[in-house]
């Protein structure tokens, strides 16, 4: 019935939501404005009210003309969802005001803007994990309340420049995931009949698990966009990050055979000697460590593995109908160690910036790369500078401005599709 429901949505959706994925080519996530909403001290576990108040709109404002004029597109918003579904009556309303002025702000930039649903890890009752425990679990049931009320919000302000992802990574597999987005995408379509909708496949948003939706549902709705997430390989993209398996990996080159195998080998047993990891248990993560980037080595990854990969994407929309600028990728980034800053390393690091947005452009697909502010993955030049590092801007094929630039190589083109 939801299903049903959904293609009749579908059938009256008005004729200019079809082009209103053109909006959506080039895009950054944006995290730090509301994204992380503040639990207040205590064993009550409340959010702090009201939330979202460590950016000020003159800094946002400040930074999204900076993202214009860099020539970024739109500005996939990050919302923690935790706030809206904790409130109730005034406060709940209130919250709904924020999303607004905020979403108002970025419109009057020149930028579009997908709300972009993001469960935190802040509060433990609306992780992804809790949120996701199947399609009639009564925090599911909330969601879903809220997914209805937010399209309305949104919908109401009537613009094609608006769109609304409906949540980030779902981290279930697919075969779960597939009742709760039919249901989310129903919930969306009775809050608004035309809003732009964003849909993820399960696994956290991947590739594989995108090519294994059931798209049926949705198939006759012009105003749908399809989104993956794209962060290979992670020997690369997650070297250093604590909540990564590659997090004791260092210096590990891109392509895989940029550099001899040594070289990370070297670093990476020195980054585990100055842990705190006992002694016995050292030997163990440099054997992990060691397997992980043989295995990266031996892949030979590089700018025709990312092809391939996203060439298959572009064989699945096809093969199910779907017009490739209705495809997304919704997020791609790599963590910024402290030897990519400058030389060499940094070269690498935009080699695969520039190899990745690509091969999405190639096969028509809009993209969105993580993030503006916000720990290693962070592209602006530090905390309190609003343009984005110029080497990474170039290599997006954006405008780096007037900022100072590391010294890098040149970034070599990669293949726009193997033949």
């Amino acid at each position: 019935m939801l299903a049903v429901a959904g293609v009749w949505l579908c059938l009256v959706t008005p004729a200019w939501a079809a082009d209103a994925v053109t909006a959506f080519g080039r895009g950054i996530g944006m995290s730090h404005v509301m994204a992380w909403a503040a639990i207040a001290p205590g064993p009550a576990r409340q959010f702090v009210f009201p939330p979202f108040t460590d950016t000020s709109d003159a800094q946002f404002t400040a930074e999204l003309r900076t993202l214009r004029r860099t020539g970024f597109e739109f500005v996939r918003f990050a919302v923690d969802p935790g706030p809206f579904l904790q409130f109730q009556g005034e406060r709940r309303d209130r919250v709904d005001r924020i999303l607004v002025d905020r979403v108002n702000l970025i419109r009057s930039s020149g930028l579009a803007v997908i709300v972009d649903f993001h469960p935190s890890d802040m509060h433990p009752d609306y992780t992804a994990q809790r949120l996701t425990a199947g399609a009639t679990s009564p925090v599911f049931q909330s969601y879903l309340q809220l997914i209805e009320r937010t399209a309305r919000l949104l919908g109401a302000l009537h613009s094609n420049k608006i769109a609304f992802e409906l949540m980030n990574e779902p981290p279930v597999p697919q075969a779960d995931w597939q009742p709760m987005l039919v249901a989310a995408y129903a919930a969306a379509r009775r809050g608004s009949r035309d809003l732009t909708l964003v849909l993820e496949g399960g696994h956290e948003a991947s590739a594989p698990a995108l090519m294994d939706m059931n798209t049926v549902p949705f198939s006759a709705d012009p105003a749908v966009i399809y989104s993956f997430h794209y962060y290979d390989p992670y020997q690369f993209t997650h070297q250093g990050a604590s909540w990564n398996p590659a997090r004791y990996l260092a210096d590990v080159p891109y392509p895989a055979q940029a550099r001899p195998l040594h070289d990370s080998l070297a670093a990476t047993a020195a980054l585990i000697a100055a842990t705190d990891i006992p002694a016995p248990k050292r030997a163990l993560a440099y054997q992990d460590a060691q397997a992980r980037l043989e295995d990266y080595r031996a892949s030979d990854f590089n700018g025709h593995t990312i092809a391939a990969d996203f060439a298959r994407v572009a064989d699945w929309a096809k093969s199910h109908s779907i017009p490739a600028d209705h495809i997304q990728l919704g997020e791609f980034g790599a963590n910024q160690t402290p030897a990519q800053e400058s030389g060499a390393r940094a070269t690498e690091r935009a080699q695969w910036f520039h190899d990745v947005s690509r091969a999405a452009q190639a096969n028509g697909f809009g993209w969105a790369v993580w993030a503006y502010r916000g720990g290693g993955f962070a592209l602006a030049q530090s905390d309190s500078a609003d343009a984005i590092e110029p080497s990474i801007a170039e290599a997006l094929g954006l405008h780096p401005g007037t900022a100072r630039r590391a010294e890098t190589a040149p970034v070599v083109p990669a293949p726009r599709r193997l033949p």
